[in-house]
Parts: C-alpha cells; structure tokens; sequence
C-alpha cells in the first residue's frame, strides 16, 4: 500500500477516537510499536493537530479541528447527494442552508466531467417537491441548537392574541406538510406543547432558567407517542364520487387513505375537524361527510357564515 494511502488510513482511525497510545495504535493497525509512531510523527509533519502527554495514563490525541479528513464517495454516491438536497427545497429554509450549499460545490468541483454533466441532465429531468412553505424561519437554527445542546430559550411567539413572550425547552424538530414545527416544554404553561417555527418571532438565550432534566431526557419519538396516547380521535366516514375520489389522491393528510366502494374510514384527531371541515368542502359535490355528528355540525357552522356573508 502506498505510504499516502496508510497514512490516510491512520488518519481516519485517529478521527474516530478521543485519545490513544502508541501500542493501542500499533495493535489496531497490525504493525509495530515503532511503526505506529512514525506514522503519528508523518501525520503531525503533515499539519494533523496532534497532542501528546508522557507518563502514565498519557497518550495522544487529535485536537478538535473542524474539519473531516479525506472521505472517497463513489460518483453514484456523490449525485445521491445532491438530490437528497433538492427534496427539502421546497421548505424554503433549513437549518444548515449555506453548509448544503458548500457541500455540493465542493463535491461538484471535484467530480469528473462526465458526472457533472449527468448530474446536469438528471437536474432537468428529475424533481421532488410538496407543498411549499412561504413564511421565514429566521430562528430555525437557533431553535435548532437549543434542542441539540438542551438549552432554555426565551422566544416571542405570535399567538392570535397578539406576541407572547415566553420561555421554552426545544425539545426537537420537524417538518411536516411544508412547515417546520419545535416541540418544547413550555415553562409559561408547565406542558410540552409544539410551536410553529415561523411564528417565533424572537428566540435569544433565557438568562436564570435551567433545562429540566425530565425534558432533557425526552427524544422525538417520546414526544410523538406522547401525541398519539392523548389525542382524542373519532371516527371519519366520508361519501366520495369517482370525481371526488381522484381529488383525495391529491391532498395531504388523507392522500394515503383508501375508500371502499366511494365509502371513505379514517381515524382522525378531533384537533383537526377544522381542517377536515375545510378539506371536504373545497370537494363540493364531490364529498358528503357521514360521520362524526361534531365534524357534519362544523360544516353546516361555515356553511352558514358563508351564506350570511354572501347573503345566501
């Protein structure tokens, strides 16, 4: 093996450790102790941080650089990359949006002619996309870090009652429908509750309060089982034309669902009759909600708004 490449070698394994000695090293690498050193004093000649304390319990080890040593991708594995990217454009912004961007002019810089130009045609020829998101994010990082580090941030929400300022525990985040979301445990109502990104307003470090070790200890997952063990849900039982069958394919939420016969059945959260009420009226004729009895009333509720405003 050339001396680059075992030296390359070497490198990667020393990136996986927080410290080591010289035999550790020699063991991993099925060479000898001498061999072992002079590999770790190429590599420090080479500008590798290295750090080394003698004596019992010393060893070395690689300073926090921010930096990667060299990874190899196949070409394949390089377009894949590219196009994982474009599937969360359609969210506007991202936590990490510049760092994508300099990933993938650093990978295109240094692929071969023949992959860019694939990567070119594939551009034109393929696309991923959902429903766009308008609103700014401008916190979404900061939320972000808050959630990685279990840090307490104060945020100014906007509510329809007006700004609120409150105190939060992000206890992660996602991406849902175009829309980015940050569970927290919020110290203002001493409960977890989910807080649109886009709507905070301000997010800065909270000064004199601590993360709270029962929330630090919460994942999304946590969070997601918590939702489904105390969401209150009904039963949906919709009429569907052929017309308005084709029309369900398209909207999110129940784009997955499967109707019998033009019978649609889903369980659904009674949070979200207001925007099943909504769904099924912009089908028209097309859809007749059955069941349940609140959902039927929240339609004939806007239906009848509707004609008072248009005199109906």
């Amino acid at each position: 093996m050339p001396k680059s490449d075992r030296l390359l070698a070497v490198l990667l394994q020393l990136h996986t450790k927080r410290s080591f000695t010289a035999e550790e090293l020699a063991v991993e690498l099925g060479v000898s102790r001498r061999t072992a050193l002079r590999y770790l004093h190429a590599l420090s000649e080479a500008g590798v941080p290295l750090a080394s304390r003698p004596g019992p319990g010393g060893g070395y080890r690689v300073l926090q650089d921010r930096t990667l040593p060299p990874l190899a991708f196949t070409v394949d594995e390089a377009i894949s990359l590219f196009f994982a990217y474009q599937s969360l454009h359609a969210y506007g912004e991202l936590p990490f949006d510049a760092e994508f961007d300099a990933v993938l002019r650093k990978l295109y810089q240094h692929l071969p002619v023949d992959a860019k130009e694939r990567i070119d045609r594939m551009r034109r020829r393929f696309a991923f996309s959902t429903r766009a998101a308008s609103a700014r994010v401008p916190h979404l990082a900061a939320l972000l870090d808050a959630a990685i580090d279990q840090r307490v941030v104060e945020i100014v929400y906007s509510t329809l009652d007006g700004p609120s300022r409150r105190a939060i525990q992000p206890i992660g985040i996602y991406a849902q429908g175009g829309l980015w979301y940050c569970p927290a445990y919020c110290f203002l109502r001493q409960a977890v509750r989910s807080f649109r990104v886009d709507r905070v307003l301000e997010a800065a470090p909270a000064r004199g309060k601590e993360p709270l070790p029962e929330i630090t200890a919460l994942t999304l997952e946590d969070f997601y089982e918590h939702v489904r063990e105390t969401a209150e849900t009904a039963m949906l039982e919709v009429e569907l034309t052929p017309a308005g069958l084709r029309r369900l394919e398209h909207m999110e939420g129940i784009s997955n669902a499967r109707a019998n016969g033009g019978l649609l059945r889903m369980e659904i959260e009674t949070s979200d009759y207001d925007l099943f009420a909504r769904t099924f009226l912009g089908l028209g004729i097309d859809a007749r909600v059955l069941a349940p009895a609140a959902l039927v009333e929240k339609i004939r509720e806007i239906l009848r708004r509707q004609g008072e405003r248009y005199g109906v």
